[in-house]
This record gives C-alpha cells, sequence and structure tokens, in this order.
C-alpha cells in the first residue's frame, strides 16, 4: 500500500521476507486464528502487538501462521463447515471476492454484517460516512464475509515531476496536454541536470499500463479492462472518440524524443535506478511512489503532478479505490464473534493503527514537545527485528486504516508531509472508472479468455501505434474494431453491462 511505501521511504528499511510458523501452547484457548504472513523473523505467538492486544481485551488466541502463500491457499481450500480443525478467525485472511462468496456457501465464514453496528464502532462510523466502501465489502447476497483495509489516500499511479529541473529552468507545473509538451522539450533540450550530456529522458513509462493513465488528458479512464462506467452504460475507452487523439498525442511525443525510447522494452526492476552517485536523468515518472524506482536522493526531488485539464475538467484514474478487501473474516466454528470484532474494531480507530504499524508510545516510539514523534534508536538501528517483533504490517495486509496523518508528524518527516498533502489534493481529481464489483468463481473462469485476447491485442496495438509500426489513420481503426469484434467485444462488454446492472 502507498502507506507501507511512505515508511519504505522514511526509514529505507523495510524488507518482506519469510517467517517460521508458530502456535501457542495452552491448556484454555479461547480462539484459534489463522492467517498468512511472511515477514521474516516474526512470530504471532511473541508478536508485541498481539500481546498488547490481548492485554487491552482479554482476546486469547492459539496461532496457526502461515508463512508461505501456496499454504494458506491450501488450507482455506481444505476448510469446511462443522470442522473440529476450522480456526475461528482468519486474520490476514488474503480473500478475493469469489473465495467469498464460495465459503459463505460452503457455510465457512459467517455473515458480520450483523454484527458491525453494535460491535464495531469504529468501523460501522466509517462506513456510513462512505456508503461505498460498504457497497465494496458487500458481497452480491448482500453479507459480508471479510472486513477491509481501508488506506485514504488509496494507491495510486502517479505522475512524479522533478521539480528542481521545473526550478532550473524556471518553468511552471503543466496543466494542460500542451502545457506537459511544452515542459518535457525544455527537458530535453535544455540541459536541466546540467551535466552537459543530452541524457535527460523526459518522461519515463512502463509499457501501455503506465501509457493509458496518460489518456486522462483527453478526458478518458477506465479500469484494467478498459471499460469504464456512464450514465448506468458500460463504455470501451479504446472504441471512445477522443481515444484516437491520445494515440496521436502519445506517438508525437515519442517520435520527439519525449517518452522514453525504452519504456514498452523496461521491466521495473530494468529502470531501477540505485547508484547513489548517478546523475538524474528522468523529468517525470510514471509509478506509485519515486522511491521505488529512484534512491532517495533522488526520490527526494520529485513530487506528484495534479492531473492535466481537459475541456476545463480535471479526471484521473483511481486505480485500486481505498478498500482492500479480504483481510479479515470469522468462521462457522466460533461461538463468540462479537469479542473478535470488538477486538479488531479497535484497529480502525486512530490509536489502534498506530499500534499496528508504528508501536506503542515510549515503548517503541517517543513523542516530543512540538507533538512530533521518533522512533526509539534501538528500534531505528535495528528495523527488521522491531518491525517483526512489534508489529503487524508487512507481510500481507491485516484490517484497520491507514496512519497518516499521525505518521505526517514523525520528526524530521517533511518530506512525508509534503507527500500525503499531495495525495490528499490529487485525489480530489480521482474517480473510479467502474464501481467495486465482486465475481463468482464462474464469472472469474468466464472473462478471463477474453480479456487475455482482447487486452492484449489493445495494449499491442497500443504499443504498435505509437511506436510508428503502424500508421494512424482510419484504416487501422477500422481494422483495429473489426479485429476486436472478432475477438469477442460484443460479449466481453455484455459480461461487464450486467456486472453493472446488478451493482
Amino acid at each position: 500500500m502507498a502507506f507501507k511505501r511512505m515508511i519504505g521511504l522514511l526509514l529505507a528499511l523495510l524488507m518482506c521476507f519469510g517467517a517460521c510458523a508458530a502456535a501457542e501452547e495452552t491448556d484454555a484457548p479461547q480462539f484459534v486464528i489463522a492467517g498468512y504472513d511472511s515477514t521474516q523473523y516474526r512470530d504471532w505467538l511473541n508478536n508485541q502487538f498481539f500481546v498488547r492486544m490481548e492485554e487491552r481485551t482479554g482476546v486469547h488466541f492459539v496461532y496457526q501462521q502461515y508463512t508461505d502463500a501456496a499454504a494458506w491457499q491450501k488450507a482455506k481450500d481444505a476448510m469446511t463447515a462443522g470442522s473440529d480443525s476450522l480456526p475461528d478467525v482468519l486474520f490476514k485472511a488474503s480473500l478475493g471476492g469469489a473465495e467469498c462468496i464460495e465459503l459463505r456457501e460452503k457455510g465457512v465464514l459467517i455473515d458480520l454484517k450483523p454484527y458491525l453496528q453494535e460491535n464495531c464502532p469504529n468501523l460501522w462510523a466509517i462506513l456510513e460516512a462512505h456508503p461505498d466502501y460498504l457497497a465494496a465489502i458487500t458481497l452480491p447476497d448482500g453479507s459480508i464475509a471479510a472486513l477491509p483495509y481501508i488506506a485514504a489516500p488509496a494507491v495510486q499511479n502517479y505522475m512524479w515531476i522533478n521539480r528542481e529541473w521545473l526550478k532550473t529552468l524556471r518553468l511552471e507545473e503543466p496543466k494542460t496536454a500542451q502545457e506537459l509538451v511544452d515542459v518535457l522539450t525544455a527537458f530535453r533540450d535544455r540541459d536541466p541536470n546540467r551535466n552537459g550530456k543530452a541524457d535527460e529522458i523526459p518522461m519515463g513509462f512502463l509499457g501501455p499500463f503506465d501509457l493509458k493513465f496518460l489518456a486522462h488528458a483527453f478526458g478518458l479512464i477506465a479500469n484494467d479492462y478498459n471499460v469504464y462506467a456512464e450514465d448506468g452504460q458500460v463504455k470501451f475507452m479504446p472504441l471512445d472518440e477522443n481515444y484516437r487523439m491520445f494515440v496521436t498525442w502519445c506517438r508525437d511525443l515519442y517520435r520527439e524524443g519525449l517518452l522514453d525510447k525504452n519504456g514498452f522494452s523496461y521491466t521495473d526492476e530494468m529502470r531501477k535506478v540505485t547508484d547513489t552517485n548517478a546523475t538524474a536523468t528522468y523529468g517525470i515518472i510514471l509509478t506509485a511512489m519515486a522511491a521505488d524506482i529512484f534512491q532517495v536522493s533522488w526520490a527526494e526531488n520529485y513530487e506528484i503532478m495534479m492531473p492535466l485539464s481537459f475541456d476545463g475538467q480535471q479526471v484521473y484514474r483511481d486505480f485500486s479505490g481505498p478498500v482492500l478487501r479480504g483481510t479479515f473474516a470469522v468462521t462457522s466454528h466460533c461461538k463468540e464473534p462479537e469479542k473478535l470484532l470488538q477486538w479488531v474494531d479497535f484497529l480502525y480507530s486512530q490509536e489502534g493503527a498506530i499500534l499496528a504499524s508504528i508501536g506503542q508510545e515510549n515503548a517503541d516510539y517517543l513523542v516530543d514537545g512540538d507533538g512530533s514523534w521518533r522512533l526509539l534508536d534501538s528500534n531505528q538501528s535495528n528495523y527488521d527485528m522491531y518491525r517483526a517483533g512489534t508489529l503487524i504490517e508487512g507481510g500481507a495486509e491485516g484490517p484497520g486504516v491507514m496512519t497518516g496523518e499521525f505518521q505526517s508528524q514523525i520528526s524530521g518527516g517533511t518530506l512525508v508531509k509534503t507527500i500525503l498533502e499531495k495525495q490528499a489534493q490529487f485525489s480530489e481529481y480521482t474517480r473510479m472508472p467502474f464501481p467495486y464489483y465482486t465475481l463468482t468463481k464462474a464469472q472469474e473462469a468466464e472473462i478471463a479468455p477474453l480479456q487475455a485476447e482482447i487486452g492484449y491485442y489493445v495494449d499491442m496495438q497500443l504499443a504498435r501505434w505509437v511506436l510508428g509500426e503502424e500508421e494512424i489513420s482510419d484504416e487501422s481503426f477500422a481494422k483495429f474494431e473489426q479485429r476486436l469484434n472478432e475477438l469477442g467485444l460484443n460479449r466481453f462488454l455484455a459480461f461487464w453491462q450486467d456486472v453493472l446492472d446488478r451493482q
């Protein structure tokens, strides 16, 4: 999640490894908790998060911790209602929508919805304030099988611009497609990194996935299936009249050397820059966090660029939405689900979120007189062990909320605060192209082969046009539409229209 990346940017120590499973030996367990956590050295039995939660709530667990994703999936697949081996609760459950439907139908998971208002006041307040969040975690039959992690702002594929280059060249942040062309041209021609070489890459991207985020410059946003909902109708972005303008614009940028010439051939690993002595060469890069691509001394010079305006409006694709589903579920084996829901509800408060992701005041971090906070020196110097032994974040997503407001107050955290402020500003322009939905396994099996053919063809044709391998013309677009129809576009759109109609 974006918050976890901010932790990594700030401390430069965020790492995910495997761990050993642990189960508690006790004569009188209250609840059995099972889940997936791959963080090295983390032992749920001795983890301070669970110790402190037990002190706070009196809820005691026997642990079934899985450190291998395949083993955890196998365990979930084998769960049956009425089995004595069924755990009481699934934590860090990594439950997909179809999986939730199946486990509800098998009687393995209970419906949590009737319990939430009374037993989860923190979460219920969030859901009441955001009805779309409630809709996101509600299955087609109206039940709620699992609780979410809620991140606001959500993970996003931002445009990160080198503000030092803007200052050097005395340029303003671009606000339209044409202004972006002007800025990229200046990055190409005016040696903003001042090394006397023509080594600047005006805009970095990673394949068609990144490029399609730039379609917002022509008022277009769509999900990974290239569809969006408008006035109750499903639309296919590559057939929108503005799509050709977008493709032509991208081709012109590429021809002029304003797009990374290796953008269609790089992998994420290949474009990473780790050499601390290297000279910055990217003007703008499309990615979730600049620190994922650049070493810290570079990353701190990049800031989130606001969406470009088209016809007087700014709109950008909300990549993931704030709701990550399937993190926490209660099984039919549990005799007291109320206690487990009261336990987890603490994580939907600011205090609980801090405990899960940062720890306990005075034991793990200190709050100074100015309201800022800092980790104990011992935790900073041995961050991996602190993270594994004290926190629960990382390894797999657990239930709860983001601690962005508190995180921004970290001592010396001007960069983190700036990023959070920019993310909040940017989120004002984001919109999910298509509502949250949950597919059954049968529906997933139906749409997968269509998406494999249609999605691949759309991406490859975009690359061909941008690279100049095929001319952009009435003829080529007619051929494009014809091929889409041959691949089953009508069935594809009818499928998504049915999903939309059922929302």
